[in-house]
């Protein structure tokens, strides 16, 4: 993240706060899908359809 994406995101409205929790969300899933990569973690069958039907939502979505 450089200075001017957070210039962007004050011309879009965000607060600093806002820009701030953001950050530290993404952050946060970025280190744990790392973790869970780094020690070859499987999604557990029930997450396996569910993320199956977002990708194919996204495909439609890109299609229309």
């Amino acid at each position: 993240m450089t200075a001017g994406d957070v210039t962007q995101l004050h011309a879009a409205g965000f607060s600093d706060e806002q820009i701030t929790i953001a950050a530290q969300v993404i952050a946060y899933f970025n280190y744990i899908n790392r973790i869970a990569e780094g020690l070859g973690v499987d999604l557990e069958d029930s997450m396996s359809a569910a993320i199956g039907q977002w990708h194919a939502d996204k495909a439609d979505f890109r299609n229309s």
